[in-house]
């Protein structure tokens, strides 16, 4: 065989490789939306015709889609996240309450500016999920890295909180600035 085959050969096996690869995180993706819907609105509701077609969308979606690189976790630090998000959520959730059924309504609504540090990509794109989980606070906009944040009370030191989120999605994820060198 000549080297030009065996480079065509070597081409076509990788081109098969990757199309075997894109097809298997499809069915992962069609897998994890399926479980992911029958968790959130029981079994009934997965087998209505619009959460089939969105399940296959989901797939279908993951074929069309470029792929990002791969995500450096941590996974002993997700438990910890877990427990803080779960902790954060309850306790916050008692707190929006006690404000709401108070006559006062104790709330000092504002706009503040938080400059993360975490890098551009997952842990940015997941520190302002959970922040808007959080009961009180909402994610408003992003430039670079400055975050500007909704809270519901500007006097309970939302910065301590976002620093402490932001400590711990950092904890989860390895920075790829650390590898190269630079600021992505």
């Amino acid at each position: 065989m000549t080297r030009v085959a065996k480079h065509r050969d070597a081409t076509s096996r990788g081109g098969l490789n990757r199309a075997r690869a894109r097809w298997r995180r499809a069915a992962w993706t069609v897998l994890a939306a399926a479980v992911l819907w029958w968790i959130l609105a029981g079994l009934d509701s997965l087998l209505e015709p619009l959460a089939l077609l969105a399940v296959v969308l989901a797939g279908a979606a993951s074929l069309v889609l470029p792929t990002g690189r791969p995500l450096a976790i941590r996974p002993r630090a997700i438990p910890g996240l877990t427990a803080y998000f779960v902790r954060a959520s309850f306790l916050g959730g008692i707190d929006i309450a006690r404000r709401a059924l108070d006559p006062r309504l104790p709330i000092a609504p504002d706009f503040i500016e938080y400059r993360a540090d975490l890098p551009h990509g997952p842990p940015l794109t997941l520190f302002m999920a959970v922040l808007s989980l959080l009961p009180g606070t909402l994610s408003v906009r992003l430039e670079g890295r400055l975050l500007t944040v909704h809270v519901l009370d500007r006097h309970s030191d939302p910065e301590s909180a976002l620093r402490d989120l932001e400590k711990r999605i950092h904890a989860a994820f390895e920075d790829p600035r650390q590898e190269s060198g630079g600021d992505q």
